[in-house]
């Protein structure tokens, strides 16, 4: 976004003025429209969902399957995947190996049965409409892999993670060309309110507390860039995932130090040849993957571009837009023995945002009271950034009870956020609808001008290496592990801003002209890091299951503070059979979180030479279980949680990038509910809905203010995923997500945070993807022969923004020539099409 014009101080006298009652007056205006647009914006959901349901239930091609799935000695198998060759949908195993699917009828089908550990089954069936079958399968394993499977059993269950179907990425439209993070904003407790950014806010704390694993290792992103159109792509390659595992709060000792969630992600270690290429308006990507003849050496590589030229078109700010985003990753393994096995995972990224503004105008009021912001620029902004993550990694497994690990990583980055921007503004009050001057500016409020200066360094290195080993003792998994980091950062930041308004500098003086702000600081950091962690997983079966207990304590010591934190984590659930399959979950622990450097950095670029560790105190609590309706399985999953914090360290959102107070600390708290509903909402697909409510306060000590809303504070969160197909024509499908997310408290920038008091707008988005599968697992479903040489092909359509809803990611301030204050919203991205080819080989 254009970085805001904003003012000096805030005053709250200043800002209401004697326009107290006109201003409450046009909030109520204000309101009323936006519940309509509510009220809209739903009507058009339930639409869509109710004629999707209703073309479900008029599908009488169907039939329906079931049984239990059981391994080579007759034991029940969970998890396993149920799918139908060359159709979009499947279901899963319960805890007794049972699955029930619905089938399309009148037609040879194959029933694929696979899961990792065992060698996949297919079963040809050709039954009639609404036929029920039952169909036991026996899965012969692979003895080499049954440990894993064990050690994520007991992960998934206890540790209130769980499992996302990676399949699902491809099939969400939006933004984000298929990223991991666009399946994790749908999740209940998980907000995103930029669709240009892959950022997300986890039960009220910010990006920073979330912790992000690729293969075991530590993800960290770039400092300076923001989290908007500069931000670029991803971490994570959704072509190379094979496992995505997501907690929300109250995970175990054996995760990292942060406050929020855990994202793990496990890059796919292949057994054969495969290939894949995605082309868009947004980009392209291309993935490949292989193991030799002996199966010893396996490669999975990946390269993306993205550009958002077409999509920032669409903005308000109008100028000229040259970004361009690229990154490859390699994921290699080599096992010299059943006992070793040799990992790297590399990757590489060059992203380049240029921008040459030329104007942007913007309006703001309310029907009887239209106001528009012109603003007429010159210069430029040039960001660059180039990370490199490189992580070696020997595996050894003596006995099929025991596995340790040794892995040595290292990531740096080299950023540079550059850019001179001149601006001229007028603030004009318009005539409004039904009027003469309809859209003609009839009165000036404000003119002037201002200048931003910037030239930003950065140099980062995270040097780590990392041990862990797990053993495994009839019902009890042992796992231990330890760390060792160094942080080194080299920082050179300049930034300066001048303020003119109606000819007169701000702040403004009868001696001098002053700048708005301005710093430079010139900083060398070095630091360890040292943590450690032992955990112990056991289960017990009872009469009615069995239970499930993990409790584990980790410590984390930063030299720069010269203290240990401690944090003890504990969870257990109760898993029961039954009809409903339900799993009952408590968890409670400490979760602290030492600061990253660029927590350690105030709205002035100096580093905090004290600061105390933030951390949390959390218990959740939660329930899932399986139910038929339709004569479809469905799973409700509802958390309930509270988080009490200390030692936090506040800070605020100036334009999209967040801004620590490292001066200052607060306590504060947050509480909510999470629920979710996942199934057959149409016969044959997997969809969902997910609903949040939270509510999360601080109290920033010593500013005699009491309690406030943090920055991340959106109280309420309802976001679907929902997939369709022509009836008896599966070929053709739609995938369709919405998201209805209540804003986020704000005010003027570098402001008291006291006084950040107003709301902003609610973020509402529909995106629809209409898909035409042309080749799907081998089988071409045209006529043309030139394609069989595809696994799989596709054509699709994506209506970005499909309502074409003018959200909001900051406000810019206006001051007018009576001393009263504006705020002028600055819009996302309005409505694209986008037009997408997918092929696999």
């Amino acid at each position: 976004m254009i970085r805001q014009i904003s003012v000096l101080l805030f005053d709250g006298d200043r800002l209401f003025g004697n326009k107290k009652k006109q201003i409450i007056y046009t909030n109520r205006i204000l309101f009323l429209l936006a519940m309509n647009r509510i009220r809209t914006f739903f009507s058009l959901l339930i639409v869509v969902v109710q004629f999707s349901w209703l073309n479900a239930s008029a599908q009488t091609s169907n039939a329906t399957v079931f049984g239990i799935v059981t391994d080579n000695n007759g034991h029940p198998v969970e998890m396993v995947n149920v799918s139908i060759r060359n159709y979009p949908f499947g279901t899963t195993t319960n805890k007794k190996g049972e699955y029930l699917l619905r089938v399309p009828s009148g037609r040879e089908i194959g029933v694929v049965y696979s899961m990792v550990g065992y060698e996949m089954v297919e079963k040809t069936l050709n039954l009639i409409s609404e036929q029920s079958v039952e169909l036991n399968v026996v899965m012969p394993m692979k003895s080499e892999e049954i440990d894993a499977v064990t050690i994520t059993n007991h992960r998934q269950t206890s540790g209130n993670v769980v499992k996302i179907n990676p399949k699902s990425i491809s099939a969400l439209p939006g933004v984000g060309m298929g990223s991991v993070e666009n399946v994790i904003a749908t999740q209940p407790g998980v907000t995103s309110s930029n669709e240009m950014s892959s950022q997300y806010s986890v039960r009220g704390g910010s990006f920073d507390e979330n912790l992000v694993y690729v293969n075991g290792i530590e993800i960290y992103r770039p400092s300076l860039i923001r989290s908007g159109q500069q931000e670029g792509l991803s971490f994570v390659n959704s072509d190379m995932v094979s496992s995505i595992q997501f907690s929300a709060g109250g995970f175990d000792a054996k995760y990292g130090d942060k406050m929020s969630s855990v994202l793990d992600i496990q890059y796919n270690r292949p057994k054969e040849f495969s290939a894949s290429a995605d082309v868009s308006l947004l980009g392209a990507k291309a993935q490949v993957e292989n193991a030799s003849a002996n199966k010893k050496f396996t490669y999975n590589m990946g390269i993306r571009y993205k550009s958002f030229k077409f999509l920032l078109g669409t903005l308000d700010a109008k100028g000229t837009y040259d970004p361009s985003f690229i990154d490859f990753q390699g994921y290699f393994t080599y096992a010299p023995s059943p006992k070793i096995e040799i990992g790297f995972l590399g990757t590489a990224s060059s992203n380049k945002y240029n921008f040459i503004p030329a104007s942007n105008s913007t309006s703001t009021g309310t029907f009887n009271d239209q106001k528009r912001l012109n603003v007429y620029f010159e210069g430029k902004e040039v960001d660059r950034y180039s990370t490199y993550n490189g992580a070696l990694n020997v595996e050894f497994k003596p006995t099929k009870n025991f596995s340790a690990r040794v892995t040595a990583s290292a990531y740096t980055t080299a950023e540079q956020e550059t850019y001179d921007i001149i601006g001229y503004y007028f603030f004009n009050e318009v005539g409004g609808e039904g009027t003469v001057e309809q859209n003609d500016s009839i009165a000036n409020l404000a003119v002037g001008f201002y200048h931003e200066h910037g030239r930003n360094f950065l140099d980062a290195s995270v040097l780590c290496l990392d041990h862990q080993a797990t053993y495994k003792l009839q019902n009890n998994v042992l796992s231990w592990g330890v760390n060792a980091k160094q942080e080194i950062i080299k920082d050179r930041t300049k930034e300066w801003q001048y303020r003119d308004s109606a000819g007169y500098s701000l702040p403004s003086s009868k001696t001098q002209i002053n700048l708005f702000y301005t710093f430079d600081t010139d900083t060398s950091f070095v630091q360890q890091r040292y943590t450690a962690f032992i955990q112990d997983s056991y289960s017990v079966p009872l009469g009615i299951g069995y239970l499930m207990f993990t409790g584990g304590v980790r410590a984390h010591y930063w030299t720069y503070t010269d203290k240990i934190s401690v944090s003890p984590r504990f969870s257990a659930s109760l898993k029961t059979g039954g009809r409903n399959d339900v799993i009952t979950r408590l968890s409670f622990g400490w979760y602290h979180q030492p600061a990253f450097y660029r927590e350690l950095k105030d709205l002035y670029g100096n580093i905090s030479p004290k600061i105390q560790t933030p951390y949390s105190i959390q218990a959740v609590a939660g329930v899932d279980f399986t139910f038929n309706s339709w004569g479809r399985p469905f799973r409700f999953t509802g958390e309930t949680y509270y988080k009490s914090m200390k030692n936090l360290i506040p800070y605020q959102y100036e334009n999209v990038r967040i801004r620590y107070l490292s001066n200052l600390t607060s306590k504060g708290y947050a509480y909510g509910l999470d629920l979710k509903v996942n199934g057959e909402f149409v016969s044959g697909t997997q969809s969902w809905i997910s609903a949040s409510l939270m509510k999360s306060m601080e109290d920033i000590e010593g500013d005699g203010h009491g309690w406030i809303r943090r920055p991340n504070d959106q109280r309420f969160k309802f976001s679907m995923f929902f997939q369709d197909y022509l009836p008896g024509l599966p070929a053709y499908q739609m995938h369709l997500t919405g998201h209805y997310i209540t804003g986020i408290p704000f005010g003027l920038p570098r402001s008291q945070r006291w006084t950040q008091t107003a709301t902003m707008e609610s973020y509402k988005r529909v995106d629809i993807g209409f898909v035409r599968l042309l080749v799907s697992d081998g089988k071409n479903l045209t006529k043309l022969k030139f394609l069989d040489k595809f696994e799989d092909l596709s054509a699709s359509i994506e209506v970005l923004n499909m309502i074409d809803i003018e959200n909001v990611s900051s406000y810019t301030f206006i001051a007018d020539f009576e001393g009263n204050y504006h705020g002028v919203a600055d819009k996302l991205t309005g409505r694209m099409f986008n037009f997408k080819f997918s092929a696999a080989f």
